[in-house]
C-alpha cells in the first residue's frame, strides 16, 4: 500500500500520549519510615526528577511548571546528569523533602523496581518511555510518550518518500537511538516492511543516548568505514542533529538522503525548515505535561490518576479499548 499524505514541512502532528497502570510497592525502605515521610510531606509542591538538560526535558520542564502552577502547585526540580544512580538518589532526596508526589522521567528505564522499592506510598507519575518491567499499582502510573506509534509516522514518512522518488523497494537504515527504544525503531522498521519496502541495516545500530556529540561521533565513523545507507532512523532531534553536523564536517548534504527523527524541538524544527532534517515527529511536550500534572495533582489529592484526564485532553484524546487507563491524541489530519 502506498502512503498518499504529503510531508508538512517540519512535523507530523501529534504523537501519542498514554496514561497507564504500571507498578507496585515495596522494596528496601522500612513502612514505618515510608509513614514518617509522607506525614512530613508539602502539600503544595510536586517534585520533578529529570535524567538530563536538554533541549525537549527544558520544553517539558517549562510546561510542567505552567501547568503546576495554574493549578496551584509549586515544582522542585532535580537533574540527575543523565546518571540513574544520583537519580534514584534524588528520590529519596525528594522524599526526604516532603514531598510525596513525583513526576519522573527515567534515566534508565531498567530502574523502575528499584524505583518502586523507594517510593513506597508516594505518588509517582511516570513520563517518557514505559518502564522496563509492568508491576501494578494505582500510586504508580504512566503518562508517557507513545514509542512504536512515533517509529510508525517516521515510517510512513520515508515510505512516502520512497514511493516519491521511484527508490526502488531495498531501503539500507541507519538507526541512532538510546536505551529501551527499541519499540519506536522496530515500528519505523515494520512500517516500511508493511508498505512494501524490504529495509536492510546499513550498519549495527547505533546506541549513543539523547546525545547530539556522541551521534555526531558515530556518523563520523560510519563516514569513515564508507557505509552506504538510504535513510537514517533517529530517536531524538539532538541525535539527528548529530548526524547533520558529522555530514556537514565531512562536506555532505543531509538532504540527500531522509533523516527523520522524534522530539520536534526548536532546533529540530529549524533543521527540518531548512531542509536539512526530513521529518521531526511532534510529541507534544505540552500535551504531555497537561496530562502528567493532572495525573500527578490527582494523585496528591487523594483520586484516581486517571480522574478527568480524558475531558481534560478534549477532542484530541480518544480511549484505547485495547489498553485500560489509556488516553490517546489522534494524529491530526493534514
Amino acid at each position: 500500500m502506498r502512503y498518499d499524505w504529503k510531508r508538512p514541512a517540519a512535523a507530523v502532528l501529534p504523537l501519542a500520549v498514554l496514561a497507564a497502570l504500571c507498578t507496585g510497592c515495596g522494596g528496601d525502605t522500612a513502612p514505618e519510615t515510608r509513614a514518617g515521610e509522607l506525614r512530613t510531606r508539602e502539600p503544595q509542591v510536586l517534585g520533578l526528577l529529570l535524567p538530563r538538560e536538554n533541549a525537549l526535558t527544558a520544553e517539558l520542564k517549562t510546561a510542567i511548571q505552567t501547568e503546576a502552577e495554574a493549578r496551584g502547585y509549586q515544582v522542585r526540580c532535580y537533574d540527575a546528569g543523565g546518571d540513574p544512580e544520583t537519580q534514584l538518589r534524588q528520590v529519596h532526596q525528594a522524599l526526604a523533602d516532603g514531598i510525596g508526589t513525583l513526576l519522573v522521567e527515567l534515566a534508565d528505564s531498567e530502574a523502575s523496581e528499584k524505583l518502586a522499592g523507594i517510593v513506597g506510598e508516594a505518588g509517582v507519575v511516570l513520563m517518557g518511555q514505559a518502564p522496563a518491567s509492568s508491576i501494578l499499582d494505582e500510586r504508580l502510573v504512566l503518562v508517557g510518550a507513545d514509542e512504536a506509534g512515533s517509529g510508525v509516522l517516521q515510517g510512513q514518512a520515508l515510505a512516502d518518500y520512497f514511493w516519491e522518488t521511484d527508490h526502488g523497494t531495498e531501503v539500507r537504515c541507519l538507526l541512532f537511538q538510546g536505551e529501551g527504544t527499541d519499540a519506536r525503531s522496530d515500528s519505523a522498521v515494520q512500517t516500511l516492511l508493511d508498505d512494501g519496502f524490504f529495509p536492510i541495516a546499513a550498519a549495527g545500530d547505533q546506541v549513543c543516548g539523547p546525545s547530539r556529540a556522541e551521534a555526531c561521533r558515530d556518523m563520523t565513523a560510519l563516514l569513515a568505514e564508507q557505509v552506504d545507507y538510504d535513510c537514517v532512523i533517529c530517536d531524538s532531534d539532538e541525535m539527528a542533529l548529530g548526524v547533520i553536523d558529522a555530514l556537514e564536517a565531512a562536506g555532505r548534504d543531509p538532504a540527500v538522503t531522509p533523516i527523520v527523527s522524534v522530539d520536534h524541538t526548536a532546533q529540530g524544527t529549524a533543521a527540518a525548515e531548512e531542509g536539512s532534517l526530513y521529518l521531526t515527529v511532534d510529541r507534544n511536550a505540552a500535551l504531555q505535561a497537561r496530562a502528567a500534572v493532572a495525573a500527578a495533582v490527582n494523585l496528591d489529592q487523594g483520586r484516581p490518576f486517571d480522574t478527568g484526564l480524558r475531558e481534560l485532553l478534549g477532542q484530541a484524546g480518544i480511549l484505547d479499548p485495547n489498553q485500560p487507563y489509556t488516553a490517546r491524541v489522534a494524529p491530526a489530519a493534514g
